[in-house]
């Protein structure tokens, strides 16, 4: 079975979202009978190109040079080479929408007769939705519409969002395969004193909050997170690490002012990005990783932390949170600024729960969130359609 994935970037930037398809594919190409490629941009950023050495190992993956927005990511050589190769695959699989890629992708496998299956990756979340929601509407009405009814089937990463998207297209089927790890969150070895250090060595044994990811206002940082850590009764530092999201550049801003605001310079560090080795070090000295997300259609750095053994607190809004109930791998809250101050609080003080949480989530990680279990099911998906 030769699969064709149609992505519209890559590059580590743009965070876990482009970086699926990637470990997906590899894992994918280790099955028996499956053969998956990737077609891709080259956009890194404004102007920027992802170099070779980026590119996902043991995955054949055609490149092409973007042009323009760096939102639409458009590229003429991808649109025509997908045009021309579409039905040398059994089947495609269409990463995001909002994108030439998507468009593109899904137009082309319809043109050669191909089935393909669409991933969101969230975009489709009423959330999503409602930013720039003038121009999504009109985009959906035009195109995008088309895109996910002619598709055989919607590639969802949580029931959660399989039941938002059954709303907008009922009569397309939604499989629910959640993302994996990289087992690199087991085999890596520990640091537990590199958060620390990175932080500046805060005195005593005060105790590190880690948030880590994209600086993007979904994530709650500004309206959630840092007002619930100035009513914290508790020692405490947080550590916020990531770079900016390019769809959202001013936020890292925000960020900084709110800090001001609050009077929070002595208790936050911001570390900025962090390379993907790192992050598992990271981990590795935070009593708890933090999401207080307002939207969320999986959230694999939390499934990271859960995989590292970091007990994590995630807001209801981030789809993991189901994955974080059925392990007991941590503490689900709405967000609710007075809520969060309350289970920051509390988990600060518990060690114990603390260890236990960490403990239960490792255990759970293992044995239902590895890309191994994620490209069989992706397998068993393609069989049945």
């Amino acid at each position: 079975m030769k699969v064709l994935h149609v992505v519209p970037a890559i590059a580590p930037r743009y965070g876990g979202p482009s970086q699926v398809a990637g470990s997906l594919c590899k894992a994918l190409n280790h099955l028996p009978g499956v053969d998956a490629e990737i077609a891709t941009t080259d956009a890194d950023g404004v102007g920027g190109r992802i170099p070779v050495e980026a590119l996902p190992a043991g995955v054949k993956t055609h490149l092409f040079r973007r042009i323009g927005s760096e939102r639409w990511k458009p590229s003429i050589t991808l649109g025509l080479w997908l045009n021309e190769h579409a039905a040398a695959y059994d089947l495609l699989h269409v990463h995001a929408i909002w994108s030439f890629a998507s468009t593109v992708g899904a137009a082309a496998a319809r043109r050669a007769g191909r089935p393909y299956v669409v991933r969101p990756a969230g975009m489709l979340s009423r959330y999503s939705r409602s930013r720039r929601a003038m121009g999504k509407r009109i985009y959906w009405a035009a195109v995008e519409r088309r895109t996910i009814e002619e598709s055989v089937a919607i590639h969802a990463t949580s029931r959660a969002e399989a039941d938002e998207f059954g709303e907008l297209a009922p009569g397309v089927p939604a499989f629910v395969i959640p993302n994996g790890v990289d087992d690199a969150a087991w085999a890596a070895p520990r640091d537990p004193e590199a958060l620390r250090q990175r932080c500046g060595n805060p005195g005593g044994d005060v105790p590190i909050l880690l948030f880590l990811g994209r600086l993007h206002p979904k994530k709650g940082i500004v309206d959630v997170l840092l007002p619930a850590l100035a009513a914290l009764r508790q020692p405490v530092v947080l550590a916020i690490a990531g770079g900016p999201d390019d769809h959202a550049p001013e936020h890292e801003t925000e960020i900084s002012e709110a800090v001001r605001a609050l009077d929070l310079g002595t208790m936050v560090r911001t570390l900025g990005r962090v390379s993907p080795n790192d992050r598992w070090h990271l981990l590795d000295g935070a009593c708890a990783f933090v999401l207080p997300s307002h939207s969320e259609n999986f959230g694999i750095a939390a499934a990271e932390a859960m995989a590292r053994g970091c007990p994590v607190v995630v807001s209801d809004k981030a789809d993991i949170c189901e994955h974080v109930r059925a392990a007991g791998a941590g503490v689900v809250v709405p967000t609710v600024t007075g809520l969060w101050t309350e289970a920051l609080e509390r988990l600060v003080m518990d060690e114990d729960s603390r260890v236990r949480m960490g403990e239960a989530g490792r255990a759970y990680a293992k044995a239902n969130l590895t890309w191994e279990r994620a490209a069989s099911a992706t397998a068993e998906m393609y069989r049945a359609l």
